[in-house]
């Protein structure tokens, strides 16, 4: 499920394997502008690179698509198994999934550079680094963060100008969404659903929290809950006006008891990303997720927008 992904592309836990290709040594670039660099990562861990990385490894769906987004593609010679955006992706050798991923595989190809994402990467992170493997850990939880992720990677492969070029359009596109909905009344009351039975959701201070905000929307979630599950009864008084959740689910909620009254499913107002978009994996393509929540969120200000 795409929405569920994320929760579980922080929190998922994916297996499979393939071959990887024969480890080879390491191509390394002499005498590169900007190199050797020395960068601090999302631990505040430094990193000194000699030239730029040529072997890399992904472990994370949302560093695989940021890397493909660099221009790196071509370098990249390892991902997991959740890694599935761009089509691309898909075609690289696999060294496991998020949680199980094995660093023996991690090690095969020769990598130059691991890029890892701290929340889900732990164990592993600590295991390369004891193999004086270079890791390079991001952990974007917020906007901004996003930003100074692509910025980071783009600073550690030798692609800065182009990560500096990705994150201005990036905010461009998200300023102006912000201040098309910024006026905008009412505004709709969204609650975030990624399963049922429980219902795990999402409250206030989160990834998709914020994002939910800059598209003119109001979290109905409004403090923390305990492991972020709402009961059925607790459903029933957020009263949201809009659900976002995956299309699987939605005939599964219309089924929880009491829930007929909620605005949401008596107006049959659910909202899901489109397969090019996302809202919770930090990459470029949120611009695309909150856009397209903004305009199910306030389809006028989209319209009147257009005619200027």
């Amino acid at each position: 499920m795409r929405l569920l992904a994320f929760v579980l592309a922080f929190l998922l836990a994916l297996t499979g394997c393939s071959g990887l290709p024969p480890q080879k040594a390491p191509v390394r670039a002499a005498g590169v502008p900007g190199f050797p660099i020395t960068v601090t990562d999302a631990r505040g861990r430094t990193l000194t690179l000699s030239a730029p990385p040529q072997r890399i490894v992904s472990l994370a769906p949302s560093n695989t698509e940021l890397l493909f987004d660099l221009g790196l593609g071509e370098r990249i010679v390892g991902v997991t198994t959740a890694c599935d955006y761009p089509p691309e992706a898909k075609q690289k050798p696999q060294i496991g999934g998020a949680y199980n991923l094995s660093v023996e595989r991690v090690l095969g190809p020769g990598p130059d550079l691991v890029v890892a994402f701290g929340s889900i990467n732990q164990k592993p992170i600590a295991q390369l680094e004891r193999a004086s493997v270079p890791v390079l850990t991001l952990d974007a939880r917020t906007v901004s963060e996003v930003y100074e992720a692509i910025r980071l990677l783009g600073r550690a492969t030798g692609t800065a100008a182009r990560a500096e070029a990705i994150v201005q359009r990036m905010q461009q596109r998200m300023a102006a969404i912000e201040t098309t909905v910024r006026d905008a009344r009412p505004k709709p009351g969204v609650l975030i659903v990624y399963s049922v039975n429980p219902i795990y959701t999402t409250g206030p201070g989160s990834f998709i929290d914020e994002l939910v905000r800059i598209a003119g929307g109001v979290n109905v979630v409004t403090e923390s809950l305990p492991q972020n599950i709402v009961t059925p009864e607790r459903g029933v008084s957020l009263a949201p006006d809009v659900i976002l959740c995956d299309p699987e689910l939605v005939s599964r909620l219309k089924q929880i008891p009491g829930w007929s009254v909620l605005p949401a499913i008596r107006n049959n107002r659910f909202f899901h990303v489109s397969p090019r978009a996302t809202l919770v994996r930090p990459t470029p393509r949120l611009v695309d997720g909150v856009e397209e929540l903004a305009r199910y969120l306030h389809p006028e200000r989209f319209r009147s927008s257009q005619s200027r």
